[in-house]
């Protein structure tokens, strides 16, 4: 439990998911909405940078976000009223947020339990009882265990059927979709792309950890901020590596769906891919039967490319910029998180499959972009924000005058840095720790 904000930055410490971090969202632009605020999902700048349509969308969400009540951000003024709201709980207009809303959380049994075993905790016990039966093992079968440690917990049966009913309920009440099944995908694989981070980066040093975070980028402050023209910023990363010599970066996962629907008639003629199907449902019933209608999904191999997609530049930049100067917050001399060299000059991006294992890539920070970056959105803020007008398509596509020049130049600059990034490691499908290893 938070009780105190000795800085507005400190906000970062409430959990992703939790009703602050929610709250914070309010009027301010995270990296869920950069993209879309810079244009970069209308038809023309999407087309540009080779970004699907299934991802394309208009910037009237991100304007209809930034539109909304912003708590105080300047003085001490705002830092109390942050601690007022997010520390507190009290009645902000009509709508009182307090713990007792949503419930008081006390640890459970598996709370309680010891989560993990190290690998090497599980050499030395492995070697203790081998000793102790009077047995010695050959390296071949003494090997180390493949992964960092060991992890304890379990689902029991009822606890999975329970799961069970409860995604089944949820399938029969909406509509089937790739998207939804994507958003799903990633969700539930979020933790075991963390972990294959965690894994490789520790193999390389043991010293190197990942750091839990929320939003950072609440108390961002620096010689630039007009450019923003006003317009606060966020940003939640994933998590941040920490590594053994000192160095911070940005972690960011991203699980490809290996689902997708098969539109392709039974009778049509031509080459056709074998890939496993499934029924899945979608919207409509069967005649005779009366039953959902079942469309057939494919399940398929996605095979992995040295290079972050376009659209998530924004995201990783938006994210590096935010994290500051400092991770230990309590160490700070000052509130400024922008006085000093930035300490996280990098992000790690994970992209990872169901079936052709795992590519970490590494994305550095480029000032330039940042402030080209900074430049859009402040104009998104003064142009369409500020007086209300909603952003029509294609609001910043214009190659006439020296704003047209410049966000071509934008653009293009955007194309380079995500075919332009260094390959990390490659993670092989069997070398994913995705259940927990008997011995």
């Amino acid at each position: 439990m938070i009780h105190h904000l000795p800085t507005k930055e400190h906000v970062r410490y409430f959990r992703q998911e939790s009703w602050q971090w929610d709250y914070l969202h309010r009027g301010r632009c995270t990296t869920s909405q950069t993209a879309a605020a810079l244009g970069f999902l209308e038809p023309k700048a999407a087309e540009f940078l080779g970004i699907p349509r299934s991802l394309q969308r208009g910037g009237g969400g991100a304007w209809e976000r930034l539109r909304e009540d912003l708590m105080k951000s300047d003085g001490e003024d705002s830092l109390s009223e942050m601690e007022r709201i997010l520390c507190e709980g009290r009645v902000v207009g009509a709508v009182r947020l307090d713990a007792s809303v949503f419930g008081k959380w006390r640890p459970g049994s598996k709370e309680t339990e010891r989560l993990w075993i190290s690998a090497e905790e599980l050499q030395r016990n492995r070697k203790l009882q081998n000793k102790n039966n009077g047995r010695t093992l050959g390296n071949d079968k003494a090997r180390s265990f493949p992964f960092m440690a060991k992890y304890n917990l379990k689902i029991k049966q009822d606890e999975l059927n329970e799961r069970k009913i409860s995604l089944q309920r949820q399938r029969a009440n909406s509509m089937s979709s790739p998207m939804r099944a994507r958003m799903q995908w990633g969700n539930a694989q979020e933790a075991t792309s963390i972990l294959t981070a965690l894994n490789y980066f520790c193999s390389m040093d043991e010293r190197t950890t990942i750091h839990e975070i929320g939003m950072c980028g609440a108390g961002f402050d620096d010689a630039d901020q007009d450019l923003l023209n006003g317009l606060k910023i966020g940003a939640s990363p994933d998590a941040l590596i920490c590594h053994g010599n000192g160095t911070v970066e940005v972690l960011e996962v991203k699980n490809h769906c290996p689902f997708v629907w098969n539109n392709r008639h039974p009778k049509q003629k031509g080459k056709r891919t074998s890939m496993h199907k499934h029924h899945g449902n979608c919207q409509g019933r069967d005649r005779s039967s009366n039953q959902p209608k079942g469309r057939q999904y494919m399940i398929r191999d996605f095979e992995l490319e040295c290079k972050i997609p376009p659209m998530y530049i924004p995201q990783l930049m938006m994210e590096m910029l935010c994290v500051g100067d400092s991770v230990d917050l309590d160490n700070l001399t000052n509130s400024s998180l922008t006085n000093s060299n930035p300490i996280c000059t990098s992000a790690v991006m994970v992209r990872q499959t169901a079936t052709k294992g795992a590519i970490l890539l590494r994305l550095y920070r480029d000032e330039s972009w940042i402030t080209e970056m900074k430049y859009w959105l402040g104009k998104f803020k003064s142009k369409y924000v500020n007086t209300s007008i909603i952003p029509p398509d294609n609001f910043f596509w214009n190659k006439v005058g020296s704003d047209g020049d410049r966000y071509q130049k934008f653009l293009q600059h955007t194309k380079e840095l995500s075919e332009s990034v260094e390959q990390v490691g490659f993670i092989p499908h069997g070398k994913i720790q995705r259940v927990m290893l008997e011995n």
